[in-house]
């Protein structure tokens, strides 16, 4: 016989952290039940990458340059999203702590064209896209209770945010 039983397990001080006084530097205080709620984001590391919404390849196998001209033809919508906290939030602590190019939300354009000399022989790939970071990060969760604060959860976690700067990328196939 099988008993089927459910446990729900809250945060207690043993789960949180030692209450302490308030950290300086917490920010995006809410009401939470009867205390007050903080985030506190910390950067781990960024590096940038190149989002493609489009792309083409133009292959040359005569025995002489070709010059070639490509469009992009489709677009590609690419936001900041987070499990924890609000992505705004989110946001602005990377416009702040990464670069000041990011944006919530960014979509590709359609309809912008490149030119490009393809040599004898060889493959050139043009990409379409948008230019963004890979961050890595960590939320810190606190609540207070008058003047003190108890650490209430600690989110690590990567978000992919794009920038406002978007263009071709040509490379060699």
């Amino acid at each position: 016989m099988a008993i089927a039983s459910l446990v729900v397990v809250a945060p207690t001080a043993a789960h949180a952290g030692a209450i302490v006084a308030c950290p300086t530097d917490l920010q995006y205080w809410n009401r939470y039940g009867s205390a007050w709620e903080a985030h506190r984001y910390r950067i781990v590391s960024s590096t940038p990458v190149f989002l493609a919404s489009d792309g083409r390849a133009v292959s040359n196998g005569l025995s002489y340059p070709v010059s070639a001209t490509v469009t992009a033809t489709q677009t590609r919508t690419h936001q900041v999203t987070t499990s924890v906290g609000v992505a705004t939030q989110l946001t602005e602590q990377l416009t702040i702590n990464v670069s000041t190019q990011i944006v919530q939300i960014r979509s590709t354009a359609i309809g912008v064209s490149t030119s490009f000399e393809v040599q004898p022989n060889q493959t050139v790939y043009a990409d379409y896209g948008v230019h963004a970071y890979q961050v890595s990060y960590y939320v810190e969760k606190w609540r207070a209770r008058g003047s003190l604060c108890e650490e209430w959860g600690y989110y690590p976690s990567t978000v992919t945010a794009p920038t406002y700067v978007e263009g071709w990328r040509l490379r060699l196939g």
